[in-house]
């Protein structure tokens, strides 16, 4: 399992392309998941920082 997690496999194929073409590398599958998800994440975080600092912007004007 660890093999999944090692940037050297990157560049290998889930669907296809490797020693097993018929095999299906769920490692890889579930790594691009988790990667996928981790950057919904970050992006969403990084949008709401952004929203909260323009609504500070806004009640230091308005007050």
């Amino acid at each position: 399992m660890a093999k999944w997690f090692e940037r050297k496999q990157s560049n290998r194929y889930a669907l296809g392309g490797t020693n097993s073409d018929h095999e299906l590398d769920y490692g890889e599958f579930f790594t691009a998941y988790i990667r996928s998800k981790q950057n919904d994440m970050s992006r969403q975080r990084h949008q709401a920082q952004k929203v909260s600092n323009q609504l500070k912007k806004e009640r230091q004007r308005n007050s």
